[in-house]
């Protein structure tokens, strides 16, 4: 009962002075939209970097497994190469997923810029790279006709192709008339003769001319990226990874154990969510060939792992800032404190009629200090509308922001994301009750002034 008195009588005492508890308020309310605001756009550009970097640079979310590698050394085992999976075992492992290891990220680490000729007014410069079936879906292709690359032609290094909606204007006029064409491709290479044993890392190398021929199975949307270098007119070509490995000798991990295997397997998970599921499968994996060897020995590793470093720096970076913007809420407690003793200083005579009437000081305490807290409370409601607001205003012109954008791959990759700029719960919570907090703390000085108060030095002012 004491408190709805108490409630009543602060709206009563803010309603009485509008402006100057509007004056008050405005600080607590600007404080905590900013917080709000910023720690929507940080959390916003935190998980789209995040996104940005797992796709683009990554390639997809990964668990790889790293047999015959000594954990407490940080170094490949002597004997590592005999710890290897043939393509055969890997893929029947894919195969026996159901579906939660989408497939082996396997992408050639060497190109070959080569030309496609179909007569004389037909011709294409291109980049010819080695992926893996699930390389569709980690770099967000968009094949607008015919099909991707498949598992089973990954398996077994057949000669197909995905072209460019580019090059198939300039070959075949059009992506349907392509699908099913043979082309001829001529070229250049860099053919790697020596591997670092411990870096894997390419030692001694020569150019190599090319010749090749490949069956259009798919064209996708190109979208031109000028993040890693500007690639001319010339547009990606995408086969096989077995088959570049076989042909061109293009390193992957499957040519590192000189055609007998791989030791070093990074798997595409479906999502993050089945990442310790999936680790939990690799592991029964590997122990199911090699954990009766005493000497093996095997780490698993994800991206999630790498990416803890990035999300750290990125909550700090929003950490500063917003602490920067919750520095406008300890100038809003500041007005409050002002705010608060004008009103004991208003209401003194009120204060000794209270305290000749038997009031304790207990009770005229919680008197102002609710007022104070009942300020702060209506302030945190129009501040939470207002993050939400600013948000849904950031939101609405989301896609004049992004043609302004200008990379293409960038505004391409960003027009196809999921944004959404709204304060997350608790970030809410947190900046609700900081709020309170500053409004207390902030108000417990004036209310335990006219608390104080000795009846008679109250009913005697003027």
């Amino acid at each position: 009962m004491m408190l709805t008195e108490n409630i009543r009588q602060a709206y009563d005492s803010l309603v009485i002075n509008k402006k100057r508890t509007f004056l008050t308020m405005t600080g607590i309310v600007i404080g905590l939209s900013a917080v709000l605001f910023i720690t929507s756009i940080g959390d916003t550009v935190s998980k789209l970097l995040e996104d940005f970097i797992v796709q683009n640079l990554i390639g997809g979310t990964q668990v790889a497994l790293l047999s015959g590698y000594d954990e407490e050394k940080e170094e490949f085992t002597d004997d590592y190469k005999k710890y290897s999976f043939s393509i055969d075992e890997v893929y029947d492992f894919i195969d026996s997923s159901n579906g939660l290891i989408l497939d082996i990220s396997e992408n050639s680490n060497a190109n070959i810029n080569g030309t496609v000729q179909v007569d004389i007014d037909h011709k294409a410069d291109i980049i010819l790279s080695g992926v893996s079936s699930a390389y569709e879906v980690t770099s967000k292709l968009h094949v607008i006709s015919g099909r991707f690359i498949s598992r089973d032609e990954c398996r077994y290094a057949k000669p197909v192709a995905v072209i460019s909606d580019i090059m198939a204007e300039k070959c075949f006029d059009s992506a349907d008339d392509a699908i099913g064409k043979t082309i001829d491709m001529t070229g250049t290479y860099t053919e790697y003769l020596g591997y670092d044993e411990t870096t894997f890392m390419p030692i001694y190398s020569e150019e190599k001319a090319v010749t090749s021929s490949f069956v259009v199975i798919g064209v996708y949307e190109y979208i031109k990226n000028n993040l890693f270098g500007d690639n001319g007119d010339a547009t990606p070509v995408y086969c096989p990874f077995s088959y570049a490995a076989d042909e061109y000798g293009f390193d992957t991990s499957f040519s590192r154990n000189n055609g007998s295997g791989s030791n070093v397997l990074p798997f595409i998970i479906k999502d993050r969510r089945s990442v310790s599921q999936a680790e939990t499968m690799i592991k029964e994996f590997a122990e199911s060939k090699y954990g009766s060897d005493k000497d093996y020995k095997y780490i698993i590793e994800n991206t999630d792992s790498s990416l803890q470093q990035i999300r750290t720096t990125l909550k700090i970076v929003t950490y500063a800032f917003s602490l920067i913007a919750a520095i406008s809420l300890l100038v809003g407690g500041i007005g409050l404190m002002n705010t608060m003793l004008v009103s004991v200083t208003e209401r003194t005579r009120e204060i000794g009629i209270k305290k000749a009437l038997g009031a304790k000081t207990s009770t005229i305490r919680m008197q102002f200090l609710t007022e104070s807290a009942f300020l702060c409370l209506v302030s945190c409601a129009i501040g939470v509308f207002f993050g939400f607001f600013c948000g849904m205003i950031v939101e609405t012109n989301l896609d004049k922001l992004i043609a302004k954008v200008p990379n293409e791959s960038l505004r391409y990759f960003l027009s196809n994301a999921e944004i959404h700029v709204t304060p997350s719960l608790n970030s809410i919570v947190f900046s609700s009750l900081f709020s309170i907090f500053v409004g207390v703390v902030f108000g417990f000085y004036p209310a335990n002034k006219g608390a104080k108060m000795q009846p008679v030095d109250a009913l005697r002012y003027e």
